[in-house]
């Protein structure tokens, strides 16, 4: 499994406030599974901000003293970067993306998607970055008319699901959204969004409710196959799943018609 998503790295936001909690939650990932994790700490200008040496410094200390303990798990750069107008200053300025990839996991408003979010996000797209939507089964827009996923996804916007989403952790609307999101093929990404708040689980919990409800294909690709796409820089589908219509049935021909056309 790879974890896109997760804000395991001390000191710097609202997730790991010490090393050892760190530690943990990457014992834990790694003994689950996970042999990649982005450490996606939020960047916000105003409210979580820093200069590209201070979040690497913090990241090299986390590498060495996994290291230290023994840990394999592959530690990854990555932002969860706010998007706002003007943010594509930054996102150049301070390589905000997940690793060296053009992608780049955003967020936006929880109350509902602005109506100048595109209108943000657009100039990442010419610039030739590839955007990510956080927890989109978490915003309110999404979740009074989830087909707004697919039309994200339609302008080039990938989706990303929590999976504590789909355990009902954030309540009982945001599970259906996120279900819904995930049975119309409009969810990308599965991923932790961990904030060292207690155990790291929910990703193996979610990962396997996928593969019991839809198919261990759709749990595959969500967690490996379109995340390790993300390390090479490939491109990943905006569509991948096809939807059967029962509608329009073709009328069986009569046996004069089948003969003589």
């Amino acid at each position: 499994m790879i974890d896109i998503h997760s804000h395991i790295l001390p000191y710097i936001d609202d997730g790991s406030n010490s090393i050892e909690h760190s530690l943990r939650q990457l014992k834990q990932a790694e003994e689950g599974g996970v042999s990649t994790i982005y450490l996606t700490s939020h960047y916000f200008p105003g409210h979580y901000q820093y200069t590209r040496p201070e979040y690497d410094e913090k990241l090299d200390a986390l590498r060495g003293q996994a290291k230290a303990a023994g840990l394999k798990i592959k530690l990854s750069s990555g932002f969860e970067v706010f998007i706002q107008p003007g943010i594509l200053k930054d996102i150049k300025e301070h390589s905000l993306t997940l690793g060296d990839s053009p992608y780049v996991l955003i967020e936006s408003e929880l109350n509902g998607l602005p109506s100048d979010f595109y209108a943000n996000v657009y100039p990442l797209l010419r610039a030739g970055y590839k955007p990510i939507l956080a927890h989109a089964e978490r915003y309110v827009s999404i979740m009074r008319k989830p087909e707004r996923a697919r039309e994200l996804a339609d302008r080039n916007i990938h989706i990303q699901s929590n999976a504590g989403a789909i355990l009902g952790h954030y309540g009982e609307k945001v599970r259906q959204t996120a279900w819904i999101l995930l049975e119309n093929g409009w969810t990308h990404f599965l991923a932790s969004d961990d904030h060292v708040r207690g155990e790291y689980g929910a990703l193996f919990e979610a990962s396997k409710l996928i593969e019991e409800r839809i198919d261990g294909r759709t749990a595959e690709l969500l967690t490996l196959g379109f995340p390790a796409k993300i390390e090479t820089g490939e491109d990943i589908p905006y569509s991948y799943v096809r939807v059967k219509s029962s509608r329009h049935k073709p009328k069986k021909k009569s046996l004069l018609r089948r003969i003589f056309g």
